[in-house]
Parts: C-alpha cells; sequence; structure tokens
C-alpha cells in the first residue's frame, strides 16, 4: 500500500493538459477510505495548504448534511492577481527593482563549507532533516533580544545563523536563501495559488564588528528585501 501511495504520488504532471490538482480515493473497509491528493507546487503553495482541507472538510461536511456550503466569497481570483502582478511589474518600477537585486548581488559567492566526506562526482539535491527541540527559556530570552534590538526573532536568528556559516567557512560575504510568503494583500490571503517567493539575504559579516551592530545590519537588509519582494527570484 505505502509503495501504491507514493507511485500516485510521484506521478507526473502532464503540463499541457492537466489542471495541476489529482485525487484519488482509496478503499480501506467498507466504512474507511484514503484520499490521496497531489498538487503540483505551480497551482499551490504551503499557505494554500490549511484552505484547501478547511475548504474540502466544510464541502463534505455540508453534502452529509445536505445544505449548502458555508464557504466565504472571494474578493479576487487568483488570475486577477497574476493580471495585477504582469500589468505592476513592467517598466521603470521592474527596472528599479531589479535594479537593486543586481546592485545587492553582484559579485556573490557561494559559500565553501567543509564537509565530513568527500562531495559526490555527481551531486543532486537530496538532502535531510535535522530536528531539535530549543527549550523555552532560550526561547524567551531570544525574544527578549529581539525586542531590545527592534528586530524580529526570525532577523535575530538569521543574523546568529550567519555568524556560525562565517565561522565554518571563514568567508565574510554570507548569502542566505529565505522564502516569503508574498502574501502583504488582505485580498489573497484567502487564495490558493502559487504566491510563495525566495529572497537572497546578503551581509558583510566581520570579526570587527559587535553583534549588535551586525543585527541591525541584518534588519535592514531584510526590510530592504521585503520592500521589493514583487521580483520573482
Amino acid at each position: 500500500m505505502h509503495k501504491f501511495i507514493i507511485d500516485l504520488i510521484k506521478k507526473p504532471f502532464d503540463l499541457s493538459e492537466d489542471n495541476m490538482f489529482r485525487a484519488d480515493l482509496i478503499t480501506l473497509d467498507e466504512q474507511e477510505y484514503l484520499l490521496v491528493v497531489t498538487i503540483h507546487h505551480i497551482a499551490s503553495d504551503a499557505w494554500s495548504m490549511p484552505i484547501i482541507v478547511n475548504e474540502f472538510a466544510e464541502l463534505y461536511k455540508s453534502y452529509i448534511e445536505n445544505r449548502p456550503a458555508n464557504l466565504k466569497p472571494l474578493a479576487i481570483q487568483y488570475a486577477d492577481y497574476a493580471i495585477w502582478q504582469r500589468n505592476y511589474l513592467q517598466g521603470e518600477v521592474l527596472e528599479k527593482k531589479l535594479e537593486y537585486w543586481k546592485e545587492k548581488l553582484e559579485g556573490n559567492n557561494p559559500l565553501q563549507l567543509p564537509t565530513d566526506y568527500p562531495r559526490p562526482t555527481l551531486q543532486s539535491n537530496k538532502g535531510a532533516s535535522a530536528k531539535f527541540i530549543i527549550e523555552k527559556g532560550i526561547t524567551d530570552k531570544l525574544l527578549e533580544l529581539s525586542q531590545k534590538n527592534g528586530t524580529s526573532l526570525f532577523m535575530t536568528l538569521l543574523s546568529a545563523y550567519k555568524i556560525l556559516l562565517f565561522r565554518y567557512s571563514n568567508q565574510t560575504d554570507i548569502c542566505v536563501g529565505t522564502s516569503i510568503a508574498s502574501r502583504q494583500y488582505h485580498e489573497i490571503e484567502s487564495l490558493i495559488g502559487f504566491f510563495v517567493n525566495t529572497l537572497a539575504l546578503r551581509s558583510e559579516v566581520s570579526n570587527d564588528i559587535t553583534f549588535k551592530e551586525f543585527i541591525q545590519q541584518v534588519k535592514q537588509t531584510t526590510l530592504d528585501a521585503y520592500s521589493h519582494q514583487e521580483v520573482p527570484f
């Protein structure tokens, strides 16, 4: 069964014909079923997942209870957003935003991190996950530090992470990519679709700067990136 489900999920989409949404209902028993939903990333992002689940649950519940589904009408459709984005990101606006990223990322070099085994000749994007728990006491101190410096928790942790990369690589030019929801308008918060973007946050690290000074540098870099987030990576 496990392999069967994996095969359903891995089945490629036909980008010329498919709706980028596929559902398979598997009968396990007379009263037990398994619904496998596969969605192409071009049609949704992580923000969309709870919206899809909640709407599906409401539609199913309304069908069982023989009543109209209680779904709020959408202010706009994804196509409306796509048209707005295409019309907005052109001419002088696009030129200025692109110029920011070109200037910010010019001459950037990838990190050369030490590894505990030789890199394979044929590299891939396969990775692994490491999970750990941070004690509440440490989290509280991090939040307090962020509040004192006028930064978000993300900015504080990003600063620490960049310093860690600096210590490992001995490179002063540190650029970290991070995803952003790109749902800065209230009208698109309830839409299902692909809005997420990647921001490249670049900083100059050195032993001559204090952490307090560096965290302010990271804060400004992050805020500037947010101001130019509309440009697709």
